[in-house]
């Protein structure tokens, strides 16, 4: 029989890389009679991600994040694809995105009980649910390993992984879409007109023309 041994690396843990983009493809069993509790769990979790301050996000640097029931609801899907290094990134996102929201769907999976497990040795829910505790800080740093390793052991590194804009990051597509709105307040502007007529300004408007 063949082993296939999974190496770790700094950029993506056990995922794999496009450019500056790692993913990570992991695959949670639903607890019996939770498919509607976790469902809900995912949407609360998913409003947040889409509510979540745009500078927060480029310090974590997160691209993406699917979630799929599927089996019955007897099985979920995880993907998700960041710019930053595995441990960097799950550090910020317990940090930024807050473990409460991790946990308020993973505790309907069936590896809820290794979360309980990490939750007690780390200090207890209502310290880690509580970001404005002073301790709520060193408890997720020196104990975030554990929610790593529930990832993780779930994790199944990608066979193959594309990304149409796998070289650019979130702040350089962000910083590219602030230019171009400034530069079409200039061509809308007709004051601006005579100056367009340089020489030096052709690059900026053959591009605008595309």
């Amino acid at each position: 029989m063949q082993t296939t041994t999974v190496t770790l690396s700094k950029k993506s843990g056990k995922g794999i890389t496009d450019g500056v983009i790692s993913e990570l493809t992991a695959f949670f069993g639903v607890k019996p009679g939770c498919t509607e509790q976790l469902r809900q769990a995912i949407t609360r979790f998913d409003d947040m991600l889409h509510n979540l301050d745009p500078k927060a996000n480029e310090k974590i640097g997160l691209r993406d994040s699917r979630m799929v029931l599927f089996d019955n609801g007897t099985r979920m899907l995880w993907t998700t694809t960041f710019e930053t290094d595995w441990d960097p990134y799950l550090d910020d996102a317990l940090l930024i995105v807050g473990v409460q929201h991790f946990m308020d769907w993973m505790k309907y999976v069936t590896e809820a009980e290794t979360l309980t497990s990490w939750v007690v040795s780390a200090g207890g829910a209502d310290i880690l649910s509580d970001t404005n505790s002073p301790e709520f800080l060193e408890v997720v740093q020196k104990n975030s390993s554990g929610l790593k390793a529930i990832i993780q052991s779930v994790q199944i590194p990608a066979t193959g992984y594309w990304n149409a804009l796998a070289a650019t990051t979130i702040p350089e597509i962000r910083k590219a879409q602030r230019v171009e709105t400034a530069f079409q307040q200039v061509l809308d502007n007709p004051e601006a007109a005579e100056a367009l007529q340089h020489p030096a300004l052709q690059p900026l408007l053959e591009e605008a023309a595309d």
